[in-house]
């Protein structure tokens, strides 16, 4: 891996999730390019008239947003580099005007490696759920893989991969494996939801032994119930944990991996997710 796109808020300097994409890109010797995101506007001056002559009493502001100047943009972005720089992780920055919504951000992940977002960034002036519509409208269609960030750091110790036998899970788990090879001394879980707890795991056999190639420790654990809500219980307590998961918002999904049982989790649960689809 490369190159990761960290979609920052313009408005709002979010710490956190700065230290937590550095983790990653250090962890993976790649750089990061903060994609700043925000609606972009010029102010028009006001003109006044003195001594027959018009003038501009004070210079044009521009705005990003409702709450934002070109220059508290200015002031983030440096903030940005400054917590790269600290890290010694090797930067860009990027700003895009969002009035189209998700859809810049789609485009930019279509040549990043990684696109790391918070489930709360949002282009509204209130936050009313997460994760937001707009962070849905990117999960849906990010043409890379995506990393929701937690809302605190922790050490990542163990990953769970939420698994149903399908195509797009067996690809989530290939894709996370081929971008963190360093993480091949963490435990790994293989975690799939049936409805009789009697039933293997899918093709336990073939996964089992393309995981020992890559894993040094893992196991596999069957929960009988609905998805959401023995997902949702599973991961509730965990910590220092990181989540796989397979597509998102796409036709024909199994319940594992709809938006319907992927939500609630995002909302709920404050651990890392890494979600792509194929």
């Amino acid at each position: 891996m490369k190159k990761i796109l960290l979609v920052l808020d313009a408005a709002h300097v979010d710490t956190e999730i700065i230290q937590f994409a550095c983790n990653f890109a250090t962890l993976s010797h790649s750089s990061l390019t903060g994609l700043f995101v925000g609606n972009y506007e010029e102010e028009v001056p006001e003109v006044n008239i003195e001594f027959g002559a018009p003038y501009i009493e004070e210079p044009p502001v521009y705005s990003i947003g409702p709450n934002i100047t070109l220059k508290r943009l200015e002031e983030h972005i440096t903030l940005f580099k400054k917590a790269c720089a600290v890290r010694g992780v090797r930067c860009q920055v990027e700003f895009n005007n969002n009035s189209y919504g998700a859809e810049s951000v789609i485009e930019e992940s279509r040549f990043a490696d990684l696109l790391i977002i918070k489930a709360s960034v949002t282009q509204e002036r209130k936050l009313k759920d997460t994760p937001t519509s707009f962070v849905k409208d990117v999960l849906a269609a990010a043409e890379c893989p995506v990393l929701v960030a937690p809302s605190s750091l922790a050490e990542i110790k163990e990953i769970v991969f939420a698994y149903d036998g399908s195509r797009s899970a067996v690809y989530a788990i290939k894709q996370f494996t081929y971008l963190f090879p360093e993480l091949a001394e963490k435990k790994a879980i293989v975690l799939q939801v049936n409805k009789d707890e009697d039933m293997p795991v899918t093709e336990q056999a073939h996964l089992g032994k393309w995981l020992r190639l890559h894993y040094s420790s893992i196991g596999f654990q069957v929960l009988q119930g609905k998805a959401s809500e023995e997902l949702s219980a599973y991961l509730y307590d965990r910590q220092h944990t990181i989540v796989v998961m397979g597509a998102y918002g796409r036709n024909g999904l199994s319940e594992l991996v709809k938006p319907a049982t992927a939500s609630p989790l995002l909302r709920s649960i404050d651990l890392p997710f890494f979600i792509t689809h194929c």
